[in-house]
């Protein structure tokens, strides 16, 4: 099973933040990105995929402001 990291960052910030670990699905929905846990937990974020790594288990994404 492959889970993620989900980085974020505003445009104001310098690093990436960790926003949520073990993601086991994505789901782009417009404007918005849900995240789905293993437990199935859901987190909504509101911003725009810029990258996933699946070789390090990462994705980043731009935050809106």
């Amino acid at each position: 099973m492959c889970l993620a990291r989900i980085y974020g960052k505003k445009k104001n910030q310098e690093e990436d933040v960790l926003i949520c670990d073990s993601i086991a699905n994505i789901i782009p929905e417009g404007e918005k990105i849900r995240l789905l846990d293993i437990f199935g937990d859901e987190i909504i974020v509101e911003g725009t995929l810029v990258s996933m790594d699946l070789e390090r288990s990462t994705v980043k994404i731009a935050l809106a402001d």
